[in-house]
């Protein structure tokens, strides 16, 4: 319905996900052939009643059809995203995820925002793009049932970006298979910040995440957690905690291909309850060792204070010689230090300098370097990163441009504001305005010196 359109440079081929957030598309840049994923999210709060991704495809198809399936759309800084204030982003909800995504994504196993293109109708999230998933490698194509040394490799770089998002206050909260992507060299990359959040402590049966991979803490609060008979909604429980339970389960996911339960909630789930009265019934029902049911048992405590840290969890894969009983994966090598630094690094040849040299501007060079000065509280090794491309110009050419304007006076005849009640410089609320947000002329196209940057009737 929407292939062949196209937004500045980036043409769409295909559709490739939806959610009640939106749609996600295939993308081709026109100038460097590189392949990117699309994010069109919903910007306005419509009644979550209408499915709105169905509504906005509808949307979307008219509103490329009334420019000729071209779109030339405005750029976001992305720092003055980061920078938005909470009773800011309560006005423009949409970019809370953004926000938090934003706050991370320098880490090399984060899905990198290269570009946020606002639209009166639609934000445009230009993202990296891979072929697969964690879900889809581990069932479908069974992936890591013979390689150990996968799965430790995959494993330990979740557990390493996890560490980069808590370190900086994020959390997750959806930690699933599905958000979980792999490139042709079996590197992760978490995406989906959809359900993430700040908040260091949530109250118990806040329900956040995939049932399968949601802590019990999250579905149901135990009495044996409750202090004093106190109400469940006034206990609050470290929001950490929950994204270590969903590792654990993926870790049985890697090693095993199923999940144990379908929910991990005593009173609905038969298997859980067995669980927590005997833990050993993990090693009745699954072919995990007696090393791996150990971590497995440290992870999956119901005291979320009790879990297993993310470092301890990382040594213990690490060294771990036996992931089951039989089969390929009973025999698995314990990794070295250099091994385990080269599993948490890629490994194209390039440094990061170089590539981001190729691939970004100088802005966006010293802001990539003081982000990602590594502190105390994130130790996990990521100095490597595989190409993030994103057009490439010259510094005169960039300073030439940022001394003009891609926002002619003619704009107001082009479209008419009123009926979106929007500013068409960012397609926010007007009362948001680019004193809030600010254009970010580092990665305006060719499509921008000349008129074909302003939409064609």
């Amino acid at each position: 319905m929407l292939t062949n359109c196209q937004i500045n440079n980036f043409k769409l081929t295909r559709q490739i996900g939806s959610g009640a957030y939106g749609l996600v598309f295939h993308a081709v840049d026109l100038i460097t052939e590189n392949e990117y994923a699309i994010k069109a999210v919903v910007k306005n709060g419509a009644s979550r009643e209408i499915k709105q991704a169905t509504m906005l495809q509808t949307q979307l198809y008219y509103y490329f059809k009334s420019f000729q399936n071209r779109l030339y759309l405005p750029a976001i800084a992305l720092d003055s995203i980061i920078s938005l204030t909470e009773e800011q982003l309560q006005r423009a909800p949409h970019y809370r995820e953004l926000a938090l995504h934003l706050q991370v994504h320098a880490h090399p196993n984060v899905v990198t925002v290269h570009q946020v293109l606002e639209s009166p109708l639609a934000t445009f999230l230009v993202l990296d793009y891979c072929e697969r998933d964690l879900f889809t490698s581990i069932v479908d194509h069974q992936h890591f049932s013979n390689d150990g040394a996968l799965v430790k490799r995959v494993f330990l770089q979740l557990c390493s970006v996890l560490q980069h998002c808590h370190a900086r206050g994020v959390y997750h909260c959806d930690i699933k298979p599905e958000n979980i992507l792999l490139d042709a060299h079996d590197n992760i990359y978490l995406c989906d910040f959809g359900l993430s959040t700040r908040a260091e402590k949530l109250p118990a049966n806040v329900s956040l995440g995939s049932s399968y991979y949601m802590a019990p803490e999250r579905l149901s609060c135990p009495s044996s957690l409750q202090v004093d008979g106190s109400a469940p909604a006034t206990v609050l429980f470290p929001t950490w905690a929950g994204d270590v339970w969903s590792l654990g389960i993926i870790l049985i996911n890697l090693t095993c291909i199923r999940n144990p339960w379908l929910k991990a909630h005593q009173l609905e789930d038969n298997t859980f309850s067995y669980f927590v009265r005997d833990p050993k019934v993990l090693q009745k029902i699954l072919p995990v060792s007696e090393q791996l049911f150990g971590i497995l048992k440290d992870i999956l405590q119901l005291d979320p204070v009790a879990r297993e840290p993310l470092p301890s969890i990382m040594d213990r894969v690490s060294a771990c010689t036996s992931f089951t009983v039989s089969g390929p994966l009973s025999h698995v090598a314990p990794l070295s230090d250099p091994e385990i630094h080269n599993y948490l690094t890629n490994y194209r040849g390039l440094t990061i300098q170089q590539m981001l040299h190729n691939y970004h501007s100088d802005e966006d060079l010293s802001r990539f370097d003081n982000d990602t000065e590594a502190t105390s509280e994130d130790d996990c090794s990521y100095q490597q990163r595989f190409g993030k491309a994103r057009s490439s110009e010259t510094k005169q050419s960039r300073e030439q441009r940022s001394n003009e304007t891609p926002y002619q006076d003619h704009q107001q005849n082009t479209l008419n504001p009123k009926s979106f009640n929007t500013n068409l410089a960012t397609g926010l609320p007007i009362e948001f305005g680019l004193n809030v947000l600010t254009k970010n002329m580092s990665v305006v196209t060719n499509y921008s010196a000349d008129s074909r940057w302003q939409p064609q009737c």
